[in-house]
């Protein structure tokens, strides 16, 4: 029972008791006040008709003396008149046996009145004649006993409502703080942490508010360091300090992921960007001027870099004066042209009064087709040691045979294949499976990997059709088609292990029309939606933190939830946590390769588990390549496991048309 119950039930009774003991001293005093009014008139009466009767009964006129008797009887005021001479014997004799009406019964029994008699001599001069004897009828005083009983009731009920309804006004403003601790408490357990700002003036109620504003504090506080710890470990590791840009360890892990992965940098870029003369800036102008120069060139690329916000993208800073960029699914058509606009925007700082030197950088491109890491690395330095050979502000690429498959497509060949896909339905979707870290044997969750074809049955890599289907506005049609597949079978197979998730683009979520046909189908499939999850990556949720809460709070009720894919490229996405409230998140493969033996990946992982599992976010472990990444992401207590070490991806659907198989 709730505290306000309580003390309006405690109040309730009190003013009952108050009643009855009210009521009960009422009925006393006027019991009493009746039963003396009861006697006086009696007596009254008894001496009246005495002194009026004794000279009829002097002249022994009896008839006289019953008239006036019957008189006095008929009135009904009393209920017994007998006339006596003077032995008692009974000469004249009025009883009336009437009930007392206009009054229950019950009320006459529970409150019972005296009816005294009063009593008087009729003289014949000095000498008695006889006596009379009368006794008043008590329902008059019943009447009133009642009426006034009904009376005190009514007041009662009428003050009692009145009160009460000031009691419950007042409860509610002194208790309404203890409403608010309740939702400032459930706000903790959820993660958030409000301050009240409108004290009680109750002041016991206000050191609890006080106590909970400073525990909510200490408590967002407590994260808000998890958060810096975390963000300084990872800028000290992975960050250049000069230009904010990723470091050369960072640049390497990340690439070296990408290319081994197998799908997240087919037909790739590789730019090196390196400034000339920084040495000769620095000596002649300070250090100062030099960091200047390196952070006007960091802007310029990551403007430029912008365009393709689709794309796997990486950017760092290698060393004192070279920077690199990989860039997924481009063709080498669009790396050529992002080549020359940024260097012709290079030459600008010079202009611009960065630099003295009108040689502001080189670039050298490579294509990456099959080439291991540092076959990579190698073509892109030797492009770029050509580049300096050309000239001032030159670029050089490092040709390949990488090009003919997709590069030669139009935008409008482009647009018919996905069309076709999209119309056709010819994809594959493929499961991935997420293990229990507790019993690496159990499936905890399964992941929804899309692959499509082209006309000649020839598979399009992820980071070529990805970037493709974003620039052509088709990434709705597609999430739908997608989720249509999945939900169409899970529904014909019900014996499906775990839960499901689905890669959802970030431009899907950030339109309205597909939030709302999303929700409208889970919704009419609940059985199915409470098995669902949705994965958006870190840098999309970074990038636009309201779509992403409007889609959780979209599906939140359908029992459908929210993942955080590649968790810990940005590290923005670590603000995110508290207000999108995921279910899980997936650390981001590059931190996973080689975590046995990478001390700074292990130090990054175990602080990040620590915070989410402070706000009650589960963590899985993708990329997982060997049993020794396995234990060791176990012994750091992620929850779920995912990689090739475990689970290879399994045909799931496959929609491909008989013509092109």
């Amino acid at each position: 029972m709730t505290l306000r119950r309580q003390l309006t039930l405690i109040i309730a009774t009190l003013f009952v008791l108050l009643f009855i003991g009210t009521f009960s001293i009422n009925v006393h005093n006027t019991r009493a006040y009746l039963n003396d009014q009861l006697n006086s008139i009696s007596q009254d009466m008894a001496t009246s008709l005495g002194l009026t009767l004794s000279p009829y009964m002097a002249d022994d006129d009896m008839v006289v003396v019953e008239s006036h008797v019957n008189a006095l009887y008929d009135s009904g005021y009393y209920r017994e008149i007998v006339i006596t001479d003077i032995d008692g014997k009974p000469l004249i004799e009025r009883i009336s046996t009437r009930p007392v009406e206009k009054v229950p019964a019950w009320f006459v029994n529970m409150f019972p009145l005296d009816t005294p008699q009063g009593e008087s001599l009729i003289m014949s001069g000095w000498t008695q004649a006889g006596a009379v004897r009368v006794s008043a009828h008590p329902e008059f005083a019943y009447i009133r006993l009642w009426s006034t009983c009904v009376q005190s009731f009514y007041l009662f009920l009428i003050g009692f409502a009145i009160l009460f309804g000031l009691v419950l006004v007042v409860l509610h403003y002194v208790l309404r703080p203890l409403k608010a601790v309740q939702k400032q408490a459930e706000a903790i357990s959820n993660k958030e942490y409000l301050i009240q700002t409108q004290m009680p003036w109750t002041l016991e109620l206000r050191d609890v508010v006080s106590a909970m504003n400073m525990m909510s504090g200490k408590i967002r506080d407590i994260f808000s360091e998890q958060e810096a710890s975390l963000e300084r470990i990872r800028n000290a590791a992975y960050t250049d300090s000069t230009t904010g840009l990723a470091n050369r360890t960072y640049f390497n892990m990340r690439l070296r992921h990408m290319i081994e992965s197998g799908t997240d940098f087919e037909h790739g870029v590789l730019m090196f960007i390196e400034i000339s003369h920084l040495i000769e800036l620095n000596k002649q102008s300070g250090h100062l001027a030099g960091d200047t120069l390196l952070k006007g060139v960091s802007q310029l690329v990551r403007d430029r870099i912008s365009t393709f916000a689709a794309n796997e993208i990486l950017l760092a800073r290698l060393s004192g004066a070279t920077f690199a960029v990989a860039i997924s699914g481009v063709s080498e058509k669009q790396a050529e042209e992002f080549a020359n606009s940024l260097a012709a925007d290079l030459s600008s700082l010079h202009e611009k009064g960065l630099t003295p030197f009108s040689d502001v950088g080189h670039i050298g491109l490579a294509f990456h087709s099959s080439q291991s890491l540092p076959e990579l690395l190698s073509e892109a330095d030797m492009a770029l040691r050509a580049a300096q050979i050309k000239g001032p502000n030159a670029v050089h690429y490092h040709r390949n045979n990488i090009a003919g498959d997709f590069d030669s497509l139009t935008a409008t060949q482009w647009i018919s294949l996905l069309n076709k896909v999209i119309d056709e339905k010819r994809f594959t979707l493929l499961l991935q499976s997420v293990m229990t870290a507790e019993d690496p044997t159990v499936i905890k969750q399964q992941e929804v990997l899309l692959r499509i074809a082209n006309d000649e049955n020839k598979l399009i890599p992820a980071s070529i059709f990805i970037p493709m289907i974003h620039h052509h506005g088709l990434t709705k049609a597609l999430d739908k088609m997608i989720v249509t597949g999945v939900l169409e079978q899970m529904a014909r197979q019900e014996n499906l292990e775990g839960s499901v998730s689905i890669n959802l683009m970030p431009a899907s979520i950030q339109d309205p029309e597909f939030v709302t046909w999303l929700s409208s189908t889970l919704a009419s499939l609940p059985k199915l939606a409470n098995r669902l999850l949705f994965e958006l990556d870190d840098y999309g949720i970074a990038q636009n933190l309201y779509a992403a809460v409007n889609l959780q709070q979209a599906i939140a009720s359908t029992g459908a939830g929210i993942g955080i894919d590649h968790f810990g490229r940005n590290i923005t996405a670590l603000s995110s946590l508290g207000t999108l409230k995921p279910v899980y998140l997936k650390i981001d493969g590059s931190f996973i390769r080689n975590i046995d033996t990478d001390r700074d990946n292990q130090q990054f992982v175990e602080l990040l588990v620590n915070m989410a599992h402070a706000q009650d976010i589960l963590v899985i472990a993708e990329s997982i390549e060997n049993n020794s990444e396995m234990d060791m992401v176990r012994k750091l207590r992620v929850d779920g496991l995912q990689g090739y070490a475990l689970h290879r991806p399994e045909v799931w659907i496959s929609n491909i048309p008989e013509s092109l198989k």
